[in-house]
């Protein structure tokens, strides 16, 4: 499937800190906010987004994440800094009311996001329920002292990556293709894997290396717990579909542990492919149950807000 639907970049200033962003289509389609998953970038719907007819695709780059500036050493990556993060690039475009299309670590952003806001119309989660890193209530203690004891033997050991921006090279993109699709998705084909890597790559003299945060790659001393993660989800109130792979992160019984956790109003559909399959080839099946979902709950979201 192909779009004549060219993309257009963006740089938000938001307190100090430049958040790219790529959207779709025209400014005055259907808004919907595109969350990408941890460790890709907004390019995880380069192939999706065009196909959105009719839509105003807005994707940003998480802080940390592809072309947006990283945070201070001093602070973290935690899930809602991510939403806050949103919100702040809603309000910067003028979006007071929008959809959610969320992949993998993206749902867990919008299951809070959920909580902080009344204004989304619906949610789509693609192969994603809610926050994918977790810790048991009995294990947060113990959680914290081990992630604290990583995060400063990373530091004094100075491991590939962290030391300096360019020591993490390579010599080609065949190499940093390599790397990616071994530590995302051993599925993942490597024209899909290419997309994401293109954005995330920055061009040395002598070779390539990572756009991203290193730190991304370590636990978060304080995440939320699986009890809290289940509570964001339980209490999403706008219209919730979840579109999952069939060879992705929930095959087999890998739903049961968040199935509980679901509203009675969230509808579950399967489809082919992995974890990436959303990027791998979105079918016009996929775009059009979409693009039905957002044109369904387009003009309800008022009537919504006025019930509540």
């Amino acid at each position: 499937m192909r779009s004549l639907c060219s993309p257009k970049d963006h740089l938000l200033d938001l307190d100090g800190i430049e958040i790219a962003v790529r959207t779709w289509g025209p400014e005055e389609g259907i808004p919907v906010l595109a969350l990408h998953g941890w460790l890709d970038n907004a390019a995880s719907f380069e192939r999706l987004g065009p196909l959105l007819d009719g839509c105003f695709i807005v994707a940003p780059d998480l802080i940390g994440h592809g072309r947006s500036d990283h945070r201070r050493h001093d602070s973290g990556y935690y899930l809602w800094e991510h939403a806050q993060d949103m919100l702040a690039v809603t309000d910067s475009l003028g979006l007071s009311q929008f959809h959610v299309l969320a992949h993998g670590m993206g749902t867990g952003i919008a299951s809070l996001l959920a909580a902080m806001t009344s204004g989304i119309a619906s949610m789509i989660f693609l192969d994603g329920i809610g926050a994918p890193f977790t810790v048991a209530e009995h294990d947060r203690v113990q959680h914290l002292a081990r992630a604290y004891r990583l995060k400063r033997m990373v530091q004094r050991s100075q491991l590939q990556g962290f030391a300096e921006p360019e020591a993490s090279r390579f010599d080609n993109l065949e190499s940093a293709l390599l790397q990616s699709r071994k530590r995302l998705d051993g599925e993942l084909s490597a024209e899909a894997a290419r997309v994401l890597v293109l954005r995330d790559l920055l061009q040395l003299p002598d070779g390539y290396c990572w756009r991203h945060d290193p730190r991304l790659v370590l636990p978060e001393p304080m995440p939320l717990t699986e009890r809290e993660a289940c509570d964001l989800l339980r209490e999403i109130r706008c219209p919730l579909y979840l579109m999952l792979a069939r060879q992705g992160a929930f095959k087999g019984t890998g739903i049961e542990h968040r199935q509980a956790a679901l509203p009675a109003h969230a509808k579950v559909s399967w489809h082919p492919g992995g974890h990436h399959f959303h990027l791998e080839a979105p079918d016009r099946a996929l775009v059009d149950q979409i693009l039905r979902i957002l044109a369904r709950h387009e003009g309800g979201l008022l009537q919504r807000l006025v019930n509540e």
